[in-house]
């Protein structure tokens, strides 16, 4: 797609796509300090409230595979309109619901639109930006991500405190229907350059051709398990911290946005690296720090599984290196196909998100409530990580 509009750009622009690509962990972070009290008043079990955030993660995998192409054929701004109408009214479903196999479902539903704003906003910087823009945009729009990361889980403490988790989803159907009018008035449609059009069955082909590298292969693997670790995190650290440990809410947002703060602090410290070296070095000292995390969590697991310092410290450390290993991992693989930059990009977000989704739900059926058990499954992670990093450098 080509952008041929001469209007100027609105000045909400670029904070609206911005907050687009947000939809996905502001819909995981926000309603992370609440799981423990949605079990009690669904009457579900903990292994049924973790799948909400297993399947979440799956329907973003899919969604991001399905609605860049599906894009390219139909245009940007309508499927964008959809899907995040079709987020608001199940998002205002999440919050009806009265057990937690509906919940599964709706969350499903939620992630579908979630990915949609996620892939839909990044394509749009393609369409209505200039190459040389692009990048510095990008980094904006991520800035603002990481800000909506940092505030949501303390924002979401604060309604489940002085509210009901419901409140939680009927926010985030109210914030998508602010979306859903900057969407409509604010994004011009860019226009179909119809001699690069081409077939769902093309990209496919596109998919395919990439993955039969395996240099490829093993990138996307070494990064999808980077983040699996962050995921099983994701999956129980709130039962862990409010059931095991006897933080509040609010203490437990807190700890939470904290990780985030120090994927912030890597990632600039990731930028300083790459600058000065080369990102293949950068890619390798960030896996090298997280396999001495994934180490580090099994000496706290083994020996000190109910020294809640330690247990903060060694999830901060692997958490932390996380974002950086993805921005390096991206890198590596558009220097592998330059002129694949779009597909490589696809696939290195859904295969975050099929590896996270795979090992949240083996989370939820190993979790016994214990610090433990979620800290075995970060190290596997973390050691299956830099097995993969390790192959991918093989020449």
């Amino acid at each position: 797609m080509t952008h041929s509009n001469t209007q100027p750009l609105s000045k909400w622009m670029i904070p609206l796509l911005g907050y687009l690509v947000s939809f996905g962990p502001l819909s995981i972070d926000m309603y992370l300090p609440s799981l423990p009290t949605i079990a009690n008043d669904l009457g579900s079990s903990l292994v049924t409230i973790q799948y909400t955030i297993t399947t979440f993660l799956f329907g973003m995998a899919i969604g991001m595979l399905l609605f860049g192409p599906m894009s390219d054929l139909m245009g940007r701004k309508k499927l964008l309109l959809i899907c995040t109408a079709s987020y608001a009214i199940s998002s205002i479903g999440c919050a009806l619901v009265n057990d937690g196999d509906t919940l599964i479902l709706l969350r499903f539903l939620q992630a579908l639109g979630a990915a949609a704003a996620g892939v839909l906003g990044r394509a749009l910087v393609r369409d209505l930006f200039p190459l040389d823009k692009a990048a510095g945009i990008l980094s904006n729009m991520h800035i603002i991500s990481m800000g909506v990361m940092l505030m949501s889980p303390i924002l979401g403490a604060y309604i489940v405190t002085w509210l009901d988790w419901r409140w939680i989803f009927y926010f985030l159907s109210a914030l998508s229907f602010l979306a859903l009018i900057g969407i409509f008035f604010i994004i011009q449609e860019p226009k179909i350059n119809f001699t690069t059009k081409t077939s769902i069955r093309g990209y496919l082909a596109v998919y395919g051709e990439c993955l039969s590298n395996k240099k490829i292969t093993f990138y996307l693997l070494a990064n999808g398990f980077s983040f699996g670790g962050m995921f099983a995190f994701i999956a129980a650290s709130a039962f862990v911290y409010i059931n095991f440990f006897g933080f509040s809410e609010t203490a437990y947002a807190v700890v939470f946005s904290s990780n985030i703060a120090m994927v912030i602090a890597a990632t600039f410290i990731n930028k300083g690296l790459v600058s000065k070296f080369t990102v293949y070095k950068a890619l390798r000292v960030t896996s090298t720090t997280s396999l001495t995390a994934a180490l580090m969590i099994f000496i706290v697991a083994l020996f000190f599984p109910k020294n809640v310092s330690l247990f903060i410290a060694v999830t901060m450390l692997y958490i932390s290196v996380t974002g950086a290993i993805g921005a390096n991992s991206l890198a590596c693989l558009f220097d592998l196909k330059p002129s694949r930059a779009g597909t490589m990009a696809g696939l290195l977000v859904s295969t975050q998100f099929i590896v996270g989704g795979i090992v949240s739900a083996i989370t939820s059926l190993i979790f016994d409530g214990s610090a433990s058990s979620l800290l075995v499954t970060m190290g596997i992670c973390g050691g299956l990580s830099y097995l993969f990093h390790l192959i991918s450098q093989r020449p």
